[in-house]
């Protein structure tokens, strides 16, 4: 099957690294063009540079998605470059490792700060954009612990588990104006986030941090971590007209760890 995102433009949050650029990186290919927002300017710009040496068409706007100033700002930075919103990826996000009784309410506030109000924030921007065209597609990057639970997890867990919620919800809201919102929820996928989050588990436990991460992989049937192409791939065939019937979704990325839905 082949993807083409021809003149889409595609914003992706939390795309200076991780999945938020690999989702990026494949679009641009795809033929999109692509708004690249994170708080780290010098990686947007090294994505954006890496973007454009490959032909592909990136605009780079340094944004704290926490800000709903900023959330404005970014939306109408997109609309006015290239006229037009059709895609928004959701993929801004953060951890915190600790189990309930030893968490503090002011880190889990503010996972809750990057995790879930700013989907809510950019996806109510880019509904009233998509309206408009009569079309679009929202994608949250979730996560499989929002249906499976985590230990020590259980902050991020409920974040990510707000966002199916919310996700399901908005998909009723716009489905008949030809906009599909879906979540992709992956399992632990080979970036730096998640090997710091394993780094911090491991102390938890008294152990050595690779020990604990191959202990982690025996857990999926099929004994690795995700990559972030796996997760992309599954992004750009929502974003493509081959998806037009799926929304209200939340999709695995997983290895096999959950099968349960």
């Amino acid at each position: 099957m082949n993807i083409t995102l021809t003149d889409q433009v595609v914003l992706v949050t939390g795309a200076g690294r991780g999945i938020g650029e690999t989702i990026a990186k494949m679009s641009a290919l795809a033929g999109a063009k692509v708004v690249l927002a994170a708080r780290s300017a010098d990686q947007l710009e090294r994505v954006a540079a890496e973007i454009e040496q490959a032909g592909g068409v990136a605009l780079s706007v340094p944004t704290d998605v926490t800000d709903p100033d900023a959330q404005k700002a970014l939306v109408r930075a997109s609309t006015d470059a290239f006229g037009r919103l059709d895609v928004l990826v959701n993929n801004a996000g953060t951890n915190y490792v600790a189990n309930l009784v030893m968490s503090k309410d002011a880190r889990v506030r503010d996972l809750y700060d990057v995790n879930v109000f700013p989907v809510v924030g950019l996806s109510r921007l880019a509904v009233r954009a998509m309206i408009r065209q009569k079309s679009g597609r929202i994608i949250n990057v979730s996560s499989v612990s929002a249906k499976v639970g985590a230990a020590y997890y259980s902050a991020y867990a409920s974040s990510k588990a707000a966002i199916l919620g919310l996700t399901k919800s908005v998909a009723l809201e716009v489905a008949k104006v030809g906009i599909t919102v879906n979540a992709i929820c992956p399992w632990f996928v080979e970036t730096d986030l998640v090997r710091d989050a394993m780094g911090k588990r491991a102390k938890l436990f008294g152990k050595d941090a690779q020990t604990y991460l191959e202990e982690i992989i025996e857990q999926s049937p099929q004994e690795r971590l995700i990559t972030g192409e796996e997760v992309a791939g599954l992004a750009l065939f929502l974003m493509s007209p081959h998806a037009r019937g799926i929304t209200g979704q939340s999709l695995n990325v997983c290895g096999g760890v959950s099968m349960g839905g």
